[in-house]
């Protein structure tokens, strides 16, 4: 519903004639788009009108044909005129989808604003902040910001603060607002709704697959200490290249068909037989042969290259897993598509 706007008696009785002359489907329509006020104004010029004279009629519509082709102030665009219009008669998944195409201003966002921040410099701010308040924190940002934060926290706390995090559910966004604008003053020291969702077991599992293998293995190690089932649905949640060996061929000529030769060459640096014999027999014997070749020849290499080169793939498998593509078989057997 929109925002009610005080209407005038003279502009009620118009509209009111307007609305008439136009019928009942129009009428319809412009109703759906206004606000309480307005509706009662306009709804009681119509009861006062027994009888419209032509005269009226004819005023009312030459002033609304005038005022559509000189540009007077009766049409409006702009954020407000989508917000009005346009969202409340939608679904609400389409109503955010098309706010986030664009960029509509539908309220504060918590922590918004540190998107632009360094992780270095965010974990110099929350250094001393409680395990909880991190968690809220980690669970308002992107799963490769939230990884980055992470991996900059003291190691002492960051199982701790993963554990908090997949234990929240719903959080009072005004709780949000208020630690949020905390952490901006902050920032710039240093140069009645719904709850929302920001933490849980999902999360927790995105941000340890974007992080590196060894901070991923070093806090699940520390969560398995104080929960062995938390960390047991972490790691069902989970998947790393080794899992790519479960995959059918199907799905692995799927995933050859969205990665590059390098990618692929590089993950295979050190890989198992079984690993790279998956691969090799879903491609081409001449693509295979070529690929055996550069691992032949490689030199020396990081295994911070190999590892981002196996997160690509990682990458790739979860956004074909996501778009129906193949299927991923996780802890216990079951299908998720």
């Amino acid at each position: 519903m929109a925002s009610d706007v005080q209407i005038s008696p003279e502009g009620a009785k118009k509209t009111a004639v307007l609305l008439l002359t136009m019928g009942e489907q129009f009428a319809a329509e412009v109703f759906k788009r206004m606000g309480r006020d307005e509706l009662a104004a306009v709804s009681r010029a119509m009861l006062q009108m027994e009888t419209v004279p032509k005269e009226l009629v004819e005023d009312v519509l030459r002033e609304y044909y005038h005022a559509l082709i000189t540009g007077r102030e009766m049409i409006r665009g702009g954020q407000d005129a989508v917000k009005r219009l346009l969202l409340p008669n939608v679904d609400s998944e389409t109503a955010k989808y098309v706010s986030d195409y664009l960029e509509l201003d539908t309220g504060p966002v918590p922590f918004k604003g540190i998107g632009r921040v360094s992780a270095k410099i965010l974990a110099q701010i929350l250094r001393n902040e409680h395990p909880q308040t991190l968690a809220l924190i980690l669970g308002n940002l992107p799963s490769d910001q939230a990884a980055d934060l992470l991996t900059k926290l003291p190691v002492g706390v960051r199982a701790e603060i993963l554990m908090r995090l997949a234990n929240l559910e719903s959080v009072p966004e005004e709780m949000l607002l208020a630690v949020d604008k905390v952490l901006e003053s902050q920032l710039i020291a240093m140069g009645g709704k719904e709850g929302k969702k920001v933490g849980g077991i999902n999360s927790v599992a995105e941000i340890l697959n974007a992080v590196d293998r060894a901070t991923e293995e070093e806090v699940l190690a520390e969560i398995e200490e104080e929960s062995s089932s938390m960390a047991e649905e972490i790691r069902n949640l989970m998947f790393v290249f080794e899992d790519v060996k479960s995959l059918e061929d199907r799905s692995i000529r799927e995933i050859l068909k969205e990665i590059s030769n390098e990618d692929l060459t590089m993950a295979l640096r050190g890989a198992t037989d079984e690993m790279k014999n998956l691969f090799f027999r879903n491609m081409s014997e001449r693509a295979g042969n070529m690929i055996r070749e550069d691992l032949e020849i490689m030199g020396p290499t990081r295994l911070s290259d190999v590892e981002a080169a196996q997160q690509n793939i990682v990458r790739v498998v979860r956004k074909l897993e996501s778009e129906g593509r193949i299927m991923v078989s996780r802890g216990g057997g079951d299908v998720f598509v």
